[in-house]
């Protein structure tokens, strides 16, 4: 079923060609062929690297290394950080991007799909450097210890101890099933005329990843770091394909210690209840 959201927009940038984390996607999209002068329409897969990246304020891509399975980055206590989040779509894309388990736009706890998301325009990113404190300004992200990370501070008002998920940034793509159709309709695919298929495109890219160094620290979280200028403004946007599914997202851990928390990008889809007086 379509879905409809506002969305905060931010300035595009362009597209980038740094290396950084991928998580695949699969889906179905109906595709217009055309060989000769025939014309028909078959459902095929396609599959897209969807890319998220963080960058600190001194060193610039932070590197990053496998831990338990998943991506793992060093963090540096009092380093300003952003993330950029890559659109390898032909169709602009909501990304709802967590840090610590809290939205970057709302600071709550959200399941993949809830709550407002960044707009990004197709084959391009955006770098989200703070969170979204006002339509027109954000506080840095800023590595900082579990007890004084934003999580921690939030938790009174949620009545239950939000820095559980400290140590990971989440990223959930969205689109709509039906703007990937159109672009199909009006970039078809064109056949040989003595050649019944032809192999589909590869749309992928290759994930590359450079060893991060050792850290021997406590555990970190992320808290807010000074206000800078960031103006957004409301959009609606229609989705009904993604990521749904905590493990269909992109997300990286990161922490000051060796040994990674095990925290989650994404939260409960449903409220905390208070304790009964």
């Amino acid at each position: 079923m379509n879905r409809t959201l506002a969305l905060i927009v931010v300035i595009i940038l362009g597209a980038g060609t740094l290396s950084a984390a991928t998580v695949p996607y699969t889906f179905q999209a109906r595709t217009k062929i055309v060989g000769g002068d025939r014309v028909r329409y078959e459902v095929r897969p396609y599959t897209y690297h969807f890319r998220v990246e963080v960058l600190s304020d001194e060193t610039g891509p932070k590197r990053e290394s496998v831990r338990d399975g998943k991506p793992f980055i060093e963090a540096v206590p009092q380093e300003r950080y952003a993330v950029r989040l890559y659109n390898p779509l032909p169709v602009r894309v909501g990304v709802n991007l967590t840090i610590d388990g809290l939205s970057s736009i709302s600071g709550k706890p959200v399941g993949p799909s809830k709550g407002k998301k960044w707009i990004i325009q197709p084959h391009s990113f955006v770098t989200i450097r703070g969170w979204q404190v006002t339509g027109d300004d954000a506080r840095r992200f800023v590595f900082t210890s579990k007890e004084d990370s934003y999580a921690a501070w939030r938790s009174n008002a949620w009545g239950r101890d939000l820095s559980v998920n400290c140590g990971v940034i989440g990223a959930a793509y969205f689109w709509s099933k039906g703007d990937m159709e159109e672009w199909f309709e009006a970039h078809p695919v064109y056949e040989p005329v003595y050649r019944d298929e032809i192999a589909q495109d590869g749309m992928s890219r290759s994930k590359a990843g450079v060893p991060a160094p050792s850290v021997e620290r406590q555990q970190a979280g992320t808290g807010m770091g000074e206000r800078e200028s960031h103006p957004v403004r409301n959009v609606e946007f229609h989705y009904d394909t993604g990521m749904y599914k905590a493990s269909q997202a992109a997300v990286i851990f990161y922490d000051f210690a060796a040994t990674p928390p095990r925290p989650r990008p994404f939260a409960d889809e449903y409220a905390p209840e208070m304790p009964m007086r």
